[in-house]
């Protein structure tokens, strides 16, 4: 699908916001499609806008502590005013470019496992996503599976039933919409995308969100615990997936997770490390309060120094 450039914007973000640490994680993680490209200051990406493909081109003009975002929307069709204010509304909201991180870098700099990792990390905003159906087809590739056999599942997805946009020279290849899942059989999605048992859960949650469901920005207007009772009702979602999807994260802990965790708050590796996930969120929620979901990607970004600190390698789990 060839796109245009249709219209372009300023977003002036909270400082301190670091462009490239919150759109490209150290850790490796992406933002809205596995296919996107950075280079330069600049990401080429895709989402959904009301179902129709949009291309976007979001560069950083500004600094950490004076940040701008200039973003090229292009698309097939020309843009109402009204749209054009609701995709605006949600780059900001998916980007967090209105959230101000001076609360928790004040809690940060008295903790003794986040002192270091927010001067590492300094201006990083996690990120929320654009659309609800991708973070739900990551939490459902994400269950029960090693990083290769999810990465091998989120591929064949977007390859087999994704679409591809083309626009400023560039072509990305973005998730399945809900419409083209949700016309699948689960065995069709367990041979073709690898996905087992997740197929029904998949297609399932697909046919839900066309009947009827809260959108990603109806969710973000919700008290964090509203929005995760919203996701739980959603089939295969359950507490570990809602908590990675929620607007506002949680702490979604896996036993991957688990286990660096468990060394940060004790010392050493737990025997059993799924049955000390409850007293860990426990722990974090004491600790670090609604900070919790940007005190768990802190972590998971900055393994490699806090496994010097510690003195055990937390890149090994």
């Amino acid at each position: 699908m060839n796109l245009e450039e249709n219209y372009s914007f300023k977003i002036d973000a909270i400082p301190p916001y670091n462009f490239e640490l919150t759109i490209r994680k150290p850790a490796g993680w992406w933002w809205s499609s596995i296919d996107e490209e950075f280079k330069n200051d600049t990401c080429w990406t895709a989402t959904r806008f009301k179902g129709e493909l949009l291309g976007l081109k979001l560069r950083s003009t500004g600094d950490t502590d004076k940040p701008q975002l200039h973003c090229k929307i292009y698309s097939q069709a020309k843009m109402t005013a009204s749209a054009k204010q609701l995709i605006k509304h949600m780059l900001k909201r998916a980007l967090k470019t209105e959230e101000d991180l001076t609360p928790f870098y004040n809690l940060s700099r008295k903790d003794n496992i986040l002192r270091d990792a927010v001067l590492d990390l300094y201006g990083m905003h996690t990120v929320g996503w654009p659309e609800l159906f991708p973070a739900l087809i990551l939490a459902v590739t994400l269950q029960m599976a090693p990083m290769k056999r999810s990465n091998q599942m989120m591929e064949l997805l977007t390859a087999k039933y994704g679409d591809q946009v083309d626009f400023d020279g560039k072509s990305i290849r973005y998730w399945p919409s809900v419409q083209t899942i949700a016309s699948k059989s689960p065995q069709e999605l367990k041979v073709e995308a690898k996905l087992g048992y997740r197929a029904q859960n998949l297609i399932s949650i697909a046919k839900t969100l066309i009947q009827g469901f809260p959108t990603m920005d109806k969710l973000s207007a919700m008290e964090p615990e509203e929005a995760k009772k919203e996701l739980l009702t959603l089939r295969g979602i359950g507490d570990y997936s809602a908590e990675l999807v929620m607007p506002q994260m949680g702490f979604p802990l896996d036993i991957w997770s688990a286990k660096i965790f468990h060394v940060l708050f004790y010392g050493k590796e737990p025997q059993n490390p799924r049955e000390t996930i409850p007293d860990l969120k426990k722990i974090a929620q004491q600790r670090w309060g609604k900070w919790r979901g940007y005190a768990f990607v802190y972590v998971l970004n900055d393994l490699a120094k806090l496994s010097e600190k510690v003195g055990t390698d937390l890149t090994k789990f």
